[in-house]
């Protein structure tokens, strides 16, 4: 049976080796059925219910996004989410061509160290304090491979009918500093995961225009965006333009689900919004 560690090992390699990435994309063509969430933040029986609902659908691509960082177990008092991402991991391995991650700003400060005060404590050292209690004398290895894991994943995920998946967008006021190009190459180094850095933009932007929306759309080629990062108290909530942000952290929690045949458009997309809850 392959370790922990082996298992964040073979699903980073996974990520790197997806024949239909370019640079920090994935282009995912049209696939029979996708299923996009929002951001899990450690949600056990979300990721249950979501994994559960893809594996029923024949050949549904599944995208996930920021799994680590939720509240502490209550019957432990450990942030436990580094299990959640474990089962993500291993979902991956079963069916690598249909599990994507996208690369979110929580497994970015993660990397980095860069601590997340969130609730009055800090994520990163409450992850690492839970992956201690969780794996004990593995836990160097293991938490070794997680960063690997993370360190994998892409920004974003394109489909052909003009959806473009990512976790956020720069914030408008520091596009000069993010740029576009990172999106088509592999990041150079740790630096470019900081602040002021291209990946560090992409994963942390908030306060998003209409204006900026729709030059980026221009610029990419995009019809329809979908988002995580933003927390919304209903689960899915409209951009300023062209697209949606998603949350499938709790018992609001939303996703998105469409058809090869499907044509999503910023009118249409959120008729195919479905309630975590449902599946």
């Amino acid at each position: 049976m392959a370790s922990p560690a082996d298992i964040f090992r073979q699903a980073a390699e996974d990520n790197r080796n997806d024949p239909r990435r370019e640079g920090n994309v994935v282009h995912a063509g049209r696939p029979q059925r996708t299923i996009i969430s929002g951001d899990i933040h450690g949600s056990r029986k979300n990721l249950a219910k979501v994994l559960q609902h893809a594996a029923a659908q024949p050949r549904a691509l599944l995208c996930l996004q920021e799994i680590i960082h939720g509240p502490d177990d209550p019957r432990s008092g450990h942030d436990r989410s580094v299990e959640v991402m474990l089962r993500a991991a291993r979902a991956k391995i079963n069916d690598p061509a249909n599990v994507l991650f996208l690369l979110g700003n929580h497994a970015v400060a993660q990397i980095t160290g860069n601590e997340i005060t969130k609730e009055g404590r800090g994520s990163c050292k409450a992850f690492d304090q839970g992956l201690r209690y969780c794996f004990g004398e593995q836990a160097p290895d293991v938490y070794a491979a997680v960063l690997g894991f993370c360190r994998s994943m892409p920004l974003a995920i394109r489909f052909d009918n003009g959806l473009f998946a990512t976790h956020t967008l720069p914030t408008p006021q520091r596009m000069e500093i993010a740029d576009t190009d990172i999106l088509d190459r592999p990041w150079r180094d740790m630096d470019e995961l900081r602040r002021g850095g291209a990946v560090y933009e992409w994963t942390w932007g908030r306060d998003h225009t209409a204006a900026q929306i729709e030059g980026l759309a221009d610029t990419l080629g995009v019809e329809t965006f979908v988002l995580g990062h933003k927390h919304i108290d209903s689960g899915c909530e409209e951009m300023p333009a062209r697209g949606i942000y998603l949350m499938s952290d709790d018992e609001h929690g939303k996703v998105l689900e469409f058809t090869a045949g499907d044509d999503i458009t910023p009118d249409s997309v959120l008729s195919f919004i479905r309630a975590v809850g449902s599946l």
